[in-house]
């Protein structure tokens, strides 16, 4: 086939080469291939899924006939049948039945989008315009005690916080969903959920938390745990609700930014669900809207008492932006402990030749000692001076902030949850949790 011949040479020379400019410089060359750009935009497109794995390939299907012609009709196809099916998988094997077996991988690793060529989206919009590869982002919270003030005198909405797996709803073109993780990549297999979105509107995207559902109360924590379990297991995934906390028009993520109200989309949202009532789509409601702050400390603390993770503070007249924002914060109670420090270890990247992480010793519930390691909240002069004097910060106790005790479920040895350095206490001997 002619296209995977060009598309062999175009590899092997982007992949030739290491230096930036160089693989820029091949990029251009192409600019007026149709076939090498149709390839490069299936295959770094995050919104184009094709269901298709390394896993799912190694099953054993039944044979069909495969009558594509040539690779463009071979990602079309993906375009549109983007579930995993057995039938799907057949078709892939069809098509490559016959190819070299260099052929084989490179439309292998196209349909399965793990191919790598050394070269980012960025570069690709660079070299070929921007938007030619659509970015995906998301809202991100600020932290609420860093920005209290930007809240005064605004009217805003608390949500509860829901520590769970972030995920986006996005149809297709032909209306078919997919559910999206944070940084882009898809869910496979969500069979149970896919089939209730259908009743929602396709030309929205849906943001919320996946969360395993359950009857009996659970920490946060441990609920957290078992929801990334189901959620990255191969094969059909049941059992998880979606809690959908905000709604856009799909043509406004693309662009970056929705400017309808976030009041206004948050009722859209509760009023849609409502009128559903699907059993694994649940709104996240709304516990408050004013502009009394006195509500976000006392739902906080309400909410953790609970053993929730604690709430989320929108601004009620801001747009979903694409990015972090402060207007959207975050809320949570972390917990101070003394801790002693048993040893240290040097950093990587950035914090070579610096202090990377202390070994800390601390007691938990049962009485007993336990480790972990805690490696953010050093400033670089701390890290610098720590790394020179290691004996300045061993075997002294440190003021660590924390989440939450948590428990791992293998051998019952509990751990701290996002466990930060605050400052060194030579005042005390001893190791405290309060």
């Amino acid at each position: 086939m002619s296209d995977l011949n060009d598309f062999e040479i175009f590899y092997q020379k982007i992949t030739g080469t290491t230096s930036r400019l160089d693989k820029e410089a091949i990029l251009k060359s192409y600019q007026d291939n149709f076939v090498i750009k149709e390839i490069l935009h299936f295959l770094f497109n995050p919104f184009i899924v094709t269901g298709i794995s390394e896993r799912k390939l190694a099953k054993k299907v039944a044979d069909v006939n495969c009558d594509f012609q040539n690779l463009s009709a071979l990602l079309e196809y993906f375009r549109i049948h983007n579930t995993g099916r057995d039938e799907d998988i057949a078709v892939l094997k069809g098509f490559t039945a016959e190819l070299s077996d260099a052929h084989k991988q490179l439309v292998n690793g196209i349909i399965k989008k793990d191919l790598t060529l050394g070269a980012s989206e960025k570069t690709l919009n660079k070299v070929f315009g921007a938007g030619f590869i659509p970015s995906f982002n998301v809202m991100l919270a600020e932290k609420y005690v860093e920005n209290t003030a930007f809240v005064e005198g605004k009217k805003f909405i608390i949500t509860e916080k829901f520590d769970g797996v972030r995920c986006m709803l996005i149809f297709n073109d032909a209306g078919k969903p997919t559910f999206f993780s944070r940084a882009g990549k898809s869910f496979d297999d969500m069979n149970e959920l896919a089939q209730e979105v259908m009743q929602l509107d396709p030309q929205y995207v849906y943001d919320g938390e996946l969360l395993l559902g359950v009857k009996e109360e659970i920490n946060s924590a441990d609920l957290y745990r078992m929801t990334v379990k189901v959620t990255a297991k191969d094969g059909v995934k049941t059992g998880l609700v979606y809690n959908v906390f905000d709604v856009l028009p799909k043509a406004d993520l693309l662009n970056g930014c929705c400017v309808i109200p976030c009041e206004e989309r948050k009722t859209q949202l509760s009023q849609q669900l409502k009128q559903l009532s699907l059993p694994h789509v649940k709104d996240v409601p709304i516990l408050y809207v004013g502009n009394d702050m006195k509500k976000i400390d006392e739902l906080c603390d309400k909410y953790t008492d609970l053993g929730r993770e604690g709430v989320m503070v929108n601004i009620a007249d801001a747009p979903y932006e694409c990015k972090r924002t402060k207007n959207l914060l975050k809320v949570k109670r972390f917990n101070t402990a003394d801790v002693r420090v048993l040893d240290w270890e040097e950093g990587t990247g950035a914090n070579k030749g610096k202090l990377g992480a202390v070994i800390v010793e601390f007691i938990a519930p049962d009485g007993q000692k336990y480790k972990c390691k805690v490696g953010s909240g050093f400033e670089k002069e701390e890290r610098e001076f720590f790394f020179a004097q290691p004996e300045k910060i061993v075997g002294h106790i440190i003021e660590i902030g924390y989440f939450e005790l948590s428990k791992n479920q293998k051998d019952n040895a509990f751990s701290l949850r996002f466990p930060t350095f605050k400052c060194l206490r030579d005042d005390k001997n001893e190791i405290s949790m309060y």
